[in-house]
């Protein structure tokens, strides 16, 4: 099949999106389908990855690009158009980002008054409503969800029939995100970072707010007042200057890194601990992966991906995102070495229960389906 991919960027380093997007149509490829990514810009060396590449023209809004893949994808001759939430003009419409009213509702909850008032005037959540006002009005496209709890929230809050929602859950590459890589790698991945014997919580993010990197740093300083010997790595993140300012208010600027963009698995072997108190994802990919490397991982309801997992087994699963105490508590019940290696263990089952091969067999046979109705 001939199979269109749409997105803003296509560069696997800037986001969950992204880089799943990248690997979907690497997939795609090794099963013989023709991966054309449709996209408003990409990384050096995206030609070479065997998927045709069509640069359109950047424009400066939301809705302007939208607007102008709506003009442009029917000519292309797809079998199939995918779209991850940009537009309108698709077969499938995946929206990774979620619910913009469910994002919304998280934000107003972590934002002063004031800047509520100025939050709904912005432009880019105007254009963004509008364009998801549109790809509901599409009655051809199917909304795919990558989670449970997105496909209530577009039935709840956009009051979307569930007909026209299919649940395809994310999925990891378990033979790349493996345990096996810590003898690898944990040792001078800690040397560099200079850890020594202290217990290490990771956490990966591109929007360090909203996956609320504030939480994990407050808590790793109830610990280390406590006297707990640990170390906070947190990667990915852009615009990290407000935590690092946190972490030296509260003490503990010492104990917290913070590494841009970087290769992530390193980082798991590395870990002792993954923690992604996030105050909204809708199924995060980089808690599967620390799963499926053999982390525990703490994270929240507001997280689709904490519908895979049982509280107290993979894991803990945060009722509030917002609750320093219990994140802590929990930071410290996985100091003991058998808490952690226990449930490492439950989460790579887990992982193993959630394929990346077994998300895209999914896909395929929903662009069958679509082919063969149309």
């Amino acid at each position: 099949m001939k199979i269109g991919l749409v997105l803003e960027n296509f560069d696997p380093t800037r986001g969950g999106l992204e880089n799943w997007t990248w690997q979907f149509a690497r997939r795609l490829l090794s099963l013989g389908h023709e991966a054309h990514i449709v996209a408003f810009d990409a990384y050096d060396g995206a030609e070479k990855e065997g998927a045709v590449l069509h640069l359109l023209e950047k424009r400066k809004s939301r809705l302007e690009r939208a607007s102008a893949l709506a003009a442009k994808l029917p000519a292309m001759g797809f079998d199939v158009v995918h779209d991850m939430g940009i537009g309108w003009a698709a077969d499938i419409i995946q929206p990774h980002a979620g619910s913009t009213i469910a994002l919304w509702e998280q934000n107003l909850l972590r934002i002063p008054k004031w800047r509520q008032i100025r939050f709904w005037r912005e432009k880019r959540y105007r254009e963004q409503e509008e364009i998801e006002r549109r790809q509901h009005a599409n009655e051809r496209a199917l909304i795919v969800t990558v989670s449970e709890m997105l496909a209530r929230e577009f039935q709840s809050l956009h009051h979307l029939a569930p007909s026209r929602i299919r649940v395809i859950a994310n999925g990891v590459y378990p033979q790349k995100f493996t345990p096996l890589d810590r003898e690898k790698y944990r040792a001078e991945t800690r040397r560099h970072l200079g850890v020594g014997d202290e217990v290490l919580f990771l956490g990966l993010a591109h929007n360090l707010l909203q996956k609320n990197a504030e939480a994990t740093i407050r808590a790793a300083a109830k610990l280390a007042a406590s006297g707990v010997a640990l170390r906070v790595v947190i990667g990915g993140g852009k615009r990290p200057q407000r935590f690092l300012k946190l972490a030296k208010k509260l003490g503990i600027s010492h104990l917290v890194t913070f590494l841009g963009v970087i290769d992530p698995i390193p980082c798991y072997a590395a870990a002792d601990v993954f923690v992604h108190p996030t105050w909204y994802d809708p199924c995060s990919l980089v808690t599967l992966e620390a799963s499926s490397c053999g982390l525990p991982v703490i994270t929240s309801r507001c997280n689709g991906a904490a519908e895979f997992m049982t509280d107290g087994v993979e894991g803990f699963v945060l009722d509030d995102p917002a609750d320093v105490a219990a994140l802590a508590a929990r930071m410290k019940r996985l100091l003991e070495p058998a808490e952690r290696e226990k449930m490492g263990a439950a989460g790579r089952a887990l992982a193993l229960r959630h394929t990346f091969d077994q998300q895209t067999a999914r896909f395929v046979d929903l662009y069958e389906e679509i082919v063969s109705r149309r």
